[in-house]
């Protein structure tokens, strides 16, 4: 059974959380602060974590820093939980290797969804290909153009390997939602895709304008560009 620490100080939040995700087969423990999420890990490593931003002693931001820092902790998804519902907010906790970002307050469904996406390990088909000038390694999830590796988070992975999988073909924003994330589209949730898949364009160097790797589809979604190996 998975574990998932739920990082949260408001008790009557976290006994919601800790409830939802129990009725769904999911241990939980509650930390509510830095300290008390450590001398959990200590003793328990969580399968994921469920991180608040504004906590006591220290904010969820420099927690997730100081997780992805260490080489014990560095491969723990997390997924903020927060009330700080920002694009600016979404976008940093992305880009310091947050999995997903969900803001306060939130659907039971929804939560339910987004874990189960995030637990969720694909079948490798194959170890390692090469997409133009960049090598993919599935199986140990990293990638590389010569010698640099390109550090994604467990997301942006999950998106370039299903883009990759169906290279040339126009994937919509709501198919990349319900494969990668587990929930159908509702409204503007298509936003999370978008900034997700900003992020990665970042990390391979891409340009939306210019393309070399992913192309924008306007008004549908996204199409990986077909290269040696793909």
């Amino acid at each position: 059974m998975p574990l998932i620490y739920i990082v949260e100080d408001d008790e009557n939040i976290a006994e919601l959380i800790s409830a939802t995700l129990g009725a769904t087969l999911y241990e939980t423990a509650v930390c509510p602060d830095y300290e008390a999420l450590k001398q959990a890990i200590k003793t328990r490593t969580p399968d994921l974590i469920l991180l608040d931003i504004m906590l006591p002693q220290k904010n969820g931001f420099d927690i997730l820093q100081d997780l992805k820092a260490s080489t014990a902790t560095g491969d723990i998804p997390v997924i903020f939980l927060s009330a700080k519902g920002t694009e600016l907010d979404k976008v940093k906790g992305l880009d310091l290797g947050a999995e997903d970002y969900i803001t306060k307050p939130f659907g039971v469904l929804e939560l339910q969804a987004r874990v189960k996406a995030a637990l969720r390990r694909k079948p490798v088909e194959e170890n390692k290909v090469r997409i133009f000038d960049l090598e993919i390694d599935f199986s140990a999830r990293e990638i590389f153009r010569g010698s640099e590796l390109i550090k994604l988070t467990f997301k942006e992975f999950e998106l370039l390997e299903f883009l990759y999988h169906h290279a040339g073909k126009v994937i919509s924003r709501e198919q990349l939602l319900d494969n990668i994330w587990g929930y159908s589209y509702d409204g503007d949730t298509t936003r999370t895709v978008d900034m997700h898949i900003r992020s990665l364009r970042q990390k391979l160097g891409d340009n939306a304008e210019n393309s070399k790797y992913i192309e924008t589809v306007r008004g549908y979604g996204y199409k990986m560009k077909r290269g040696n190996g793909a």
